[in-house]
């Protein structure tokens, strides 16, 4: 996920790098979210893994920030709690292609609050399915959803899970998550 606010400079090529709190494991490519919709496939060209402690200028400069010290003040922001020995994440891009279409591409084509209301009312679901698409009518967003229920945005990959299996039920296919 992408802060609108960084979407112009990653489009631009201002901004080649991420830095994310905890641990990736490196990809071919990042699909990139912003304001509910992917925005940009983003070839990934290195991960690397340091202490919050150890991120430097280069790290800065790749992210789109001036110094070392923005770009520490914009990842506190962000990670209220991190500390000098979390480990972050610095995934950086190649080639960045523009896309625009709706996040919920894998949710039949509808928006995740319109396809949680849906399953809501239509199917027969588990307790943590029910908690899940109830967080994500009420709040119209996998984030705010994953931030209400586990305290974090990291957990957007459950509620997205959760969603793709609803419309899989829906619409009698598999769920693609399986």
């Amino acid at each position: 996920m992408l802060s609108r606010r960084y979407l112009g400079d990653l489009l631009s090529g201002r901004k080649r790098a991420t830095i994310r709190l905890g641990r990736l494991r490196p990809g071919r490519e990042a699909i990139i979210h912003s304001g509910g919709r992917i925005v940009a496939v983003a070839e990934v060209v290195e991960v690397r893994h340091e202490r919050f402690s150890e991120l430097g200028e280069e790290e800065a400069r790749l992210d789109g920030w001036s110094s070392v010290e923005e770009l520490k003040r914009a990842l506190k922001a962000h990670y209220p709690y991190i500390s000098d020995d979390d480990y972050v994440t610095v995934i950086i891009f190649g080639a960045v292609r523009r896309v625009d279409m709706p996040e919920g591409g894998g949710y039949g084509g509808m928006r995740p609050a319109a396809l949680a209301r849906l399953a809501l009312r239509s199917l027969q679901l588990g307790e943590e399915e029910r908690r899940i698409l109830e967080a994500v009518a009420k709040y119209k967003s996998i984030r705010r959803a994953a931030i209400a229920l586990y305290g974090t945005a990291e957990a957007r990959r459950r509620i997205r899970r959760a969603l793709r299996r609803a419309a899989g039920m829906l619409w009698g296919r598999r769920s693609s998550s399986q």
